[in-house]
């Protein structure tokens, strides 16, 4: 690495410490407290989103989607010691419109449902006793295939490449790989070239494993290890007997901008999560938060009562049932930040 390269993370490092320090400080004045005990804090609803659990190193590939299960664990530890109240998803919602939400009113939310939920998300949340919703996508739960982008994405990274040219895919002159932005776009060049030769599923994989080949990766060390692989149906009931509420977040993982075609994700979803947990799910999450106002009624129509987006904040009695807004955790957020949120301090 140049040293020019090294002045970017070196900024992001000081000004991460300078907030760190800022936040601490702040919170031993007693503002963190004040804030959470507040009748502000109390007209609120936190609802935290999460995507996976590291079954290896994913948190260090995708530190934005994926946190080890010992930090996820530190992250229930703190709710628990800052007495928030950890409701159902929709009992949470029903009581932010009504104005009866307890104190310090937070609701857990999975979204995808990626194997890791079960094998450290289950256990972790027993712990703790806390409800959760798991908005499952169900293409790939009949699949014992990774998700295609996510694995791609993952194979370029453990290639630990800064340059790759892939000849028959198009890439003739070699494309940067240096950071996740550039290497983003090297898989969607990849994606769009697998669509044009007419790919399924199966030949999508079969790619990947060609990818994993190119570097030396053992793709079926990484088939067994589950990593970016959904849920099975069994899997998703085993969680589901668990406790956890399993709700929709569509079938393919995309929203069409068709009425026709955004009404059929949301069909088959239900129709998989049903023949899954006995129940119809009313609540939706937007794939990738991806989300317009013509979307609204059809959920409606659909019979849907919530909907969860990633814009970032806390819900409010009058925030649209359909655009209710998230707060990511990730492997990013320094704990002092975690604590700042969840008293209602920091937005």
């Amino acid at each position: 690495m140049q040293p020019h390269d090294m002045v970017g993370p070196m900024m992001a490092g000081w000004k991460q410490a300078i907030k760190r320090t800022a936040l601490g400080a702040l919170r031993s004045t007693g503002a963190y407290s004040l804030a959470a005990n507040s009748t502000n804090r109390r007209r609120k609803l936190l609802i935290l989103c999460y995507h996976g659990l590291s079954l290896r190193d994913e948190h260090e590939w995708a530190g934005y989607l994926f946190m080890t299960a010992d930090r996820f664990r530190e992250r229930l530890a703190c709710l628990r010691n800052l007495k928030a109240h950890v409701l159902p998803l929709g009992e949470a919602v029903n009581r932010l419109q009504a104005g009866s939400l307890p104190a310090r009113s937070v609701a857990l939310t999975f979204d995808d449902g990626f194997y890791d939920f079960l094998l450290h998300g289950v256990p972790i949340l027993s712990e703790f006793a806390f409800p959760c919703t798991l908005y499952l996508t169900t293409y790939y739960s009949g699949l014992k295939f990774p998700v295609v982008n996510l694995i791609i994405d993952y194979l370029l990274w453990k290639s630990g490449l800064e340059w790759i040219d892939f000849p028959d895919q198009g890439i003739v002159k070699p494309m940067p790989m240096r950071n996740w932005a550039e290497r983003l776009e090297v898989g969607r060049v990849l994606l769009e070239w697998c669509e044009s030769a007419g790919f399924d599923t199966r030949a999508k994989d079969e790619f990947a494993r060609q990818i994993a080949q190119r570097f030396g990766i053992d793709y079926d060390d990484i088939l067994r290890s589950r990593i970016a692989q959904i849920l099975t149906p069994e899997e998703a009931a085993a969680a589901a007997g668990a406790g956890v509420d399993i709700q929709l977040h569509t079938h393919r993982h995309r929203t069409p901008r068709n009425r026709e075609l955004f009404l059929r994700e949301i069909t088959d979803n239900r129709r998989r999560i049903r023949e899954i947990t006995g129940k119809s799910p009313v609540h939706f999450c937007y794939p990738s938060g991806v989300y317009a106002a013509d979307f609204l009624p059809w959920l409606r129509d659909c019979g849907v009562q919530t909907a969860t987006t990633c814009e970032s904040g806390f819900a409010l009695a009058d925030s649209e049932p359909l655009l209710l807004p998230r707060v990511l955790d990730d492997s990013n957020m320094d704990p002092v930040q975690f604590e700042g949120i969840v008293s209602g301090l920091l937005a």
